[in-house]
């Protein structure tokens, strides 16, 4: 939610006229929703710009992004499922065998690539085996 991948989402086509909050949308009409207004509205997610994982926790958490994320209705991302499980175990993974630590010297801006899809521009860490053993998984 906090930094979304693909800010425009995928152009889809109306398959129908049709009447959304009083909008006529014909038939054939191009909508794209847009993902990172979504996913910031500070009216779904106070201080959208803060990273935040509390807002999830109960006892009254805020809108799950998954649901918004991948997609959504019909057309929602087949792949919505191998997804969160490939980066789960892939985080977990990471996380059971290294120590990741921030660089020495000061507090790296965040920022991301532009384009239709981003990610986080290159910064530094600290990257260390958690063990010997970890070493042995690698």
């Amino acid at each position: 939610r906090w930094d979304v991948d693909m800010s425009p989402g995928v152009p889809h086509a109306a398959m129908e006229d049709t009447v959304i909050n009083g909008h006529f949308i014909p038939e054939g009409s191009v909508i794209i929703a847009n993902l990172w207004n979504i996913l910031n509205d500070p009216e779904t997610y106070p201080k959208p710009d803060k990273f935040d994982p509390t807002r999830y926790l109960r006892p009254f958490p805020q809108r799950d992004p998954r649901t918004v994320c991948f997609g959504f209705g019909r057309r929602v991302c087949p792949g919505k499922y191998l997804a969160e499980v490939s980066l789960f175990c892939t985080v977990a993974s990471i996380l059971a065998t290294f120590d990741i630590s921030r660089a020495p010297g000061p507090l790296p801006v965040h920022e991301n690539t532009q384009g239709t899809i981003s990610h986080p521009k290159p910064f530094d860490c600290v990257v260390k085996p958690r063990s010997d053993h970890a070493v042995t998984l690698i």
